[in-house]
This record gives C-alpha cells, structure tokens and sequence, in this order.
C-alpha cells in the first residue's frame, strides 16, 4: 500500500494527471474518455513488458486510421450505457429515451462492423473488429418502434396506430363541439373570454362566476381572482370521459410495447456491453495517439534493458504553451555501465524539467503513449517511480525540509525493487554542505548497487567530482551561453556543469559591490574547481561546435551529390534528345530520298533502268542505316552498347528454321522488316512495303518470336481500324480551301488527293483556293510539285475560276 502511494505521490510531481487531461481531450466517447482519465492510477498502468510493448503497438495502429471519420465519428459525445445495460439485464423496462440512446450505440458498432477489413492495416485492430458481434438484430428491434427523431412510433403497433387515429378524432370532435358552444355562449355574454382550455386533462370554458348557472356542466377550478370558473359541459363530459380512457389505453399500449422490446432486447446485453468494452478501448487508444501527435509524438520500445534512448526529446507539455520551433529538444543516451545520471548546470536551467522529461517517457512507456523524439526511441520497463521532487517540509508533522527529505529517501530505498526509476531534486540540500555531500554519495551508491536507475540534479561540487570518476554515473550539464549569460536549455553529455549562482544573481539585477564581495569569499579550491569546470564546457563547446560543421559538411555533400544527379539525369535528358532530332532527320531525308526514287521508278521504261533505280534505292536505304548507326554511337554510345547486347542473346534464340517464300524477315541493314516473295539459290527476292529488293541470305534474318508477336498484334489492330473505318468509293472532284488556314489547308488538300488519286476515278481535280494574299496558292502549287502522282496542274482559266482555282491532273500512265 505504500509502494502504491509511492505510485500516485511520484505520478503527481511529475504533472502526469495534468498530462492525461490534454489526452483525455481528444477521445470521442466518455467512457473512452474514462478510460484515459482511469491511466492516472498506477493499477491501470501495463504489469509487464509484453503488455507494455502492446499498447505500444495498439497506439500505432490506431495512429493509421485516425482519418477513418466512420469508425471515430459516431462515438461523439457517446455516454457511457453501463448503468442502462445493467437495468436491462435485472428485467427493467427501457423508455423511449433509453431506447434512442442505445440505438445510437448500436449505429456506431455498426459503422465499425461496415469498415472493410482490407482498410485496416495493423492485426490488433482487425482482430478487435474481427470480435465485434453484429449489431444487426439489436438495432432492428430498436427501429422497428422507434421514429429518426428517437420518438415512439404510431407504427410500432397497430393498436397503437388504431388509439392514435381515435384519439385524434376525439380532439377533432371536442374541438367542433366546444368552437360552436363557445360562440353560443359567447352571444349570451356568459363567458370570461371566448376560449377553452384543458384543466386536469378535461376541455373547459372559462364561465363569469355570475353567470354559472347559465351553463350545465361540471365546474373543475375557479380563477384566483374568483371572477371566472372553469366549466366542462355537459356537452362535451361523454367526449372528455372517451378521450381519457383512450389516452389511458395508449399509456397502457405504450408500456406493452417497450416491455416487449426490452424483452427482445434482453438477450443481446453481453454481446452489446462486449461491443462496448472494445469500442471504447480503442476510442482511449486513437485518444492516446491523437495527443502524441500534438507533440511529435514517436512509438516507444519498451526494453528489458537499463538503457534510455530519446533522440531529440523534449517535455510534451511544452507543446501545450510553447510553438513547436520553440522547443528545445535534447539527445539523452543513458546505458550501462551508467545507473545514475547526475544532471548539474546553472540555475533555471532546464535541470528539472529534464528530469521530469524522463520521468513522464517512464509512464508513457507503460501507458502506450508516444513520446516526443525522432528515430528509435528505447526506454526500460520500469515496475515503479520515486520522486523527491520540490520542498517535503511539514509544520504539521514538524519536519524541517532536511528531514523531510531523509525520510523520503528511507522510504524508498524500503520500497524500490532493481526495476525502480528514481528521480531526486537537488540530492544535497538543506544541511551542512559537507555532510549533505557524503550522505548523498551513500545514498547514490546504495541506489545502484541496488540495481535501480537513478537520476538526480545537483549543484554539490563533490557529487559532481565523483561522477568524473565513477563510471556508472554519467555526468551531464545544461548549457550556458556566455555571451548573453542566459542559459539555453541544451543537454550537453558527459561533463558536469557549473552551478553559476553569481551569474544568475548578477542577471537577475543583485548589486555589483555584493556580488564582489561575494567572490571574494569564495575559497581557492572552489575557484580552481569552477576553473577546470569552465575549461571543460570550453572544450566541449569547441567539440560540439565540430560535430555540427561535421554535420553541415555531410549534409552539403549529400545536397553537391543530389544535385550532380539531377543535372547528370538532365545532361542524359538532353542527350537522348539530341539523339532523337538526329535520327528523325536522317529518318525523314531517307523517306524523300525513297519517294523520289518511287516517282522515277513509275516513270522508267526499261528493265535496265529499273535494276539501276532499285540498285540506288538499296544504296540509299543502305546509307541511311549507317548514318543512324553512326548517329547512335556518337550522341549514344551507352545506348547503342546496350541495345547490340540486348539484341545478341535474343538471335541466338531466334529460331533458325529455313527461310521460305511468305515468311517475314528482318533487313537489318536497312532497319526495316519485310515478306520473302521469291527464292533462288543463295538470293531471295523481299517486298518491303511496295518496294521489292533482292538481297542475299547473309542480308536477311528471321524475326523474333517477340517481333512475330508484335507484328500480329499491329496487323489485327490494323484489322480492326479498317472494318470501322468507312472509305468513300471517290470523293468530290472539287476541293474549297478558302477561310483555312495555311496549315490546316495544306493538311486537307494533301489528304484529299491522296484519296482522289487512289480511288482511280478522277482524271483531274479541282481545288478553289481564291484569290486574297496569295498564300493558299502558292501553298498549294509548293504541295503539288512535291507529289509523285500529280502529272501538271494549270489556272482554272475562264469560267472555272480563274486564278482562284487550281486544276490538278493525276499522272495515270
């Protein structure tokens, strides 16, 4: 029970309630809300390592889906319906407002039954939903009476509806009734004023008290001012005593209805409380993640070891009042053979806030929150806390801050066990510097030999001598900026750090001649000991100040090296475009070259001039595939290694089966595929589009099973194009170019004779350009000159345009 107050004492000096309340913020349901609430007593904090490593992991999980509106949303503002399921399980009859309240339980368990399991990315969250009963049935129970608006529905019945439908007939009946005796008697001046009202659940009318016996009926109330009586009419007695009893057998229909449905519902109570339960848990979890992200929060792993690991740690409440590059984070490494930290350095100084920083990671740590921190954040499983935080003065129990403080430090070395973390505020004050100085040193030495990890601030100059000696205490001291005088709140590890109580006193405005006199009674061995301290922080500044030109230097080769693979990547870009325009003008100077040999073709008589044709066509092909050769290997070489590399393995798997006429084959030296249409000896005669070569066997090589693949793939789709495309048998023998553009009409006169010509039945075309600049002219006479089968083209002459129109002439000889 002791050890337990312990718990709580050094759960409150370290804000940890003050903590969870920021955490507690941020769950949707309050029972979820509860459950963060409950982590402020020590029995609700993980009993082990394994359960502490697994809340750890939970929070991870739920740290994934918290923008999952239909799993978080419908749990806001949730009451807790223990109390309600309690009832309900002893036989109570739920009311409507029961009802609606755990139907809205019962939509958000089936907003998390709807979530698609695939969207889940961490096994402990599907497995939780993976156990949530179906809240189906349940929630059809409830809507078969209930209205949207959580009101009893007419329909939940049909006496019900049959009573509703009466009893508003009755109203409309009394109604009439009344509206007509009240304008009788409102003409006899009898009334008080001409309206009714309904008194103890009966229509009435407010009579004058001198004229009651002017109206049969049965008098129910007088006003206060005894001036006017309430009266129920004879007339309307019989509809009044019809309308109770309906009323009275819709309370009863009513209560029959609900007790059948709390009946019905009686046997999901289990199933619904489990639901609940796991709800609600991952409501607190998704809670404590959300609060670590207001921090920067990063998931803790919980060692077995004695080692603290907080890269860039920080205390999350500074978040809370602080901006978040204001925060000043430190690297705290504490490991064997280390088991105390001695934290020293200048008053107001961060020490305390340091050692309550690691304090709240050693609850965090056994609670599932994040910490703040980057990288892998490693801190022990600790099985209990002791603070000596602040001044344990009493006056009621008579004890000075000394005893106080000493009676603190017999209790715990009572209750600590080898897993302990103890924290100490200043471990020696409040007696005579000496003594307090040995009686800290024993107590520091018995904490470790104990196997506990201990952590304490101090300004004793002999506890800080007897860390630079003793190796399992790390010495470590808040920095202080010589410049300014000012502290900076950073961590620097390994060196003890002056206490700077005249600095502080000389910031803070203390007199010049006190502050000299006071140095004055310093004694010659603390001076020489503030000097060595002073050399240490210098030399450790120094270092410091080269890890961080070390760092910079690293992360400018980092940024030299990225940006040198960015312009390489560019200089490649640029490169490839390169190579891309080269072989795009030797590719279309080859197809002039090859039209121009077509056109001649057409025009040659002789069978000698024909193979002399053929003979300079093969010369040009040829040439054009050297100089696309040659064009790759200087702007590429890379490219054009890799592409012969890539092409040797595959035509040594090529299948060399006998080439036969109708196969198709590749020429590589032309770059071009085309379909054996004759054989003979070593020679074979090969069609490449209307083209036809003869070329020896060396010259020719069977495709790829790729290329044969590809071939057949663009043949079908070619197929396919040409069965859904519609070709006009002959066009018009007219074309009007005017209103174009110069570009848009050289595309379309280009396309159109193209057709003309091929169609076969046109001799000659007429194109219509007009007159204006001259340019659709001249742009298209340019385009004539340049077709093949175009054999002269003249003015439209008189009554055919003139010299707006052009007529063309195909050359079909």
């Amino acid at each position: 029970m002791e050890r337990e107050t312990w718990q709580n004492r050094a759960a409150d000096a370290l804000e940890w309630k003050r903590f969870l309340s920021f955490a507690e913020d941020e769950a949707r349901s309050l029972p979820g809300k509860l459950l963060v609430r409950g982590l402020g007593f020590p029995e609700n904090w993980a009993p082990d390592l394994n359960t502490a490593n697994l809340r750890q992991h939970e929070t991870q999980e739920a740290a994934a889906v918290l923008n999952k509106d239909a799993l978080w949303g419908p749990l806001a503002d949730l009451a807790d319906p223990h109390e309600l399921l309690t009832n309900l399980e002893r036989g109570a009859v739920l009311d409507v407002t029961e009802l609606a309240f755990l139907r809205r339980w019962l939509y958000a368990l089936d907003s998390w039954s709807q979530v698609p399991r695939d969207e889940i990315p961490g096994d402990l969250f599907k497995k939780a939903l993976h156990n949530l009963p179906d809240p189906f049935e349940p929630l059809r129970i409830i809507e078969k009476i209930l209205t949207p608006d959580g009101e009893l529905s007419e329909r939940a019945s049909p006496k019900l509806a049959s009573l509703h439908s009466e009893i508003r007939a009755l109203k409309r009946e009394i109604d009439t009734t009344l509206d007509h005796l009240v304008r009788s008697f409102a003409q006899k001046g009898v009334l008080q004023d001409t309206y009714t009202d309904v008194r103890d659940g009966r229509y009435v009318i407010p009579v004058k008290i001198s004229a009651q016996s002017e109206v049969e009926g049965i008098i129910y109330e007088a006003s206060v001012s005894r001036q006017t009586v309430f009266v129920e009419p004879k007339e309307i007695s019989p509809l009044n005593n019809r309308l109770r009893q309906r009323q009275n057998d819709l309370i009863q229909e009513v209560f029959a209805i609900l007790d059948a449905t709390s009946k019905l519902l009686h046997p999901f109570c289990a199933e619904i409380r489990l639901s609940v339960s796991i709800v609600s848990h991952w409501d607190a979890v998704q809670a404590r993640a959300r609060a670590g992200l207001h921090y920067s929060g990063k998931p803790v792993h919980v060692t077995e070891e004695r080692s603290l690991l907080l890269p860039q740690t920080a205390h999350p409440l500074l978040w809370r009042s602080m901006s978040p590059d204001s925060v000043i984070r430190n690297n705290i490494d504490f490991g064997p053979p280390s088991r105390a930290f001695l934290i020293t350095g200048p008053n107001t100084g961060g020490k305390t806030v340091l050692l309550k920083t690691i304090g709240l990671a050693g609850l965090c740590a056994r609670t599932g929150f994040p910490f703040p921190g980057t990288d892998h954040i490693s801190i022990p499983f600790f099985d209990s806390f002791f603070a000596d935080l602040g001044d344990p003065q009493s006056i009621e129990d008579h004890l000075s801050s000394f005893s106080g403080h000493i009676l603190r430090f017999k209790e715990i070395l009572e209750q600590m066990t080898p897993q302990s973390l103890v924290l100490i505020d200043e471990l020696n004050t409040a007696t005579d510097p000496e003594e307090g100085a040995a009686l800290g040193r024993a107590f520091l030495e018995t904490v470790m030999s104990r196997g506990a990890v201990v952590i304490t601030t101090t300004h004793d100059p002999q506890l800080k001598a007897m860390a630079v000696s003793d190796l399992r205490i790390l010495n470590g001291s808040m920095e202080f900026d010589e410049t300014s005088r000012t502290p900076t709140f950073a961590l620097a590890l390994g060196m003890p750090g002056r206490s700077r109580a005249l600095e502080t006193a000389e910031r803070l405005g203390m007199p010049a001649d006190l502050l000299t006199l006071a140095r004055s009674y310093l004694s010659s061995e603390h001076q020489e000991f503030e000097r060595l301290l002073s050399k240490l922080e210098s030399d450790s500044l120094e270092a410091a100040r080269a890890r961080k030109q070390t760092v910079a230097l690293r992360e400018e080769a980092e940024r030299l090296k990225k940006e040198w693979t960015e312009r390489t990547e560019a200089a490649a870009n640029d490169m490839l475009e390169r190579t891309r325009q080269r072989l795009r003008r030797i590719i279309d100077q080859a197809q002039d070259e090859a039209r121009i040999s077509v056109k001649k073709l057409a025009e040659l008589r002789t069978r000698q001039e024909v193979e002399s044709a053929r003979t300079r066509l093969e010369e040009s092909l040829s040439d054009a595939a050297t100089r696309i050769e040659t064009a790759l290997s200087e702007e590429a070489p890379e490219i054009a290694d890799a592409l012969a590399k890539r092409k040797e393995p595959e035509i040594a798997a090529a299948e060399q089966s006998r080439l036969a006429v109708g196969a198709p084959v590749r020429v590589p030296k032309w770059k071009s595929t085309g379909t054996i249409l004759e054989l003979s000896g070593n020679r074979a005669k090969v069609a490449m589009g209307t083209i036809q070569i003869s070329l020896s066997m060396q010259e020719i090589e069977p495709l790829l099973k790729s290329e044969l693949a590809q071939l057949e793939s663009a043949k079908q789709v070619q197929q396919r194009r040409e069965a859904q495309v519609h070709v006009p048998p002959a066009p018009s023998s007219q074309l009007d170019l005017r209103g174009q553009r110069l570009d848009e009409a050289m595309a379309a006169l280009e396309q159109y004779l193209d057709q003309a010509f091929r169609s076969g039945a046109l001799a000659e075309v007429t194109i219509i350009h007009g007159l204006g600049t001259g340019a659709l002219r001249e742009g298209a006479r340019k385009l004539l000159r340049s077709l093949p089968y175009v054999k002269e083209f003249r003015d439209g002459g008189v009554g055919l345009g003139g010299a707006g129109a052009t007529i063309v002439e195909f050359d079909r000889g």
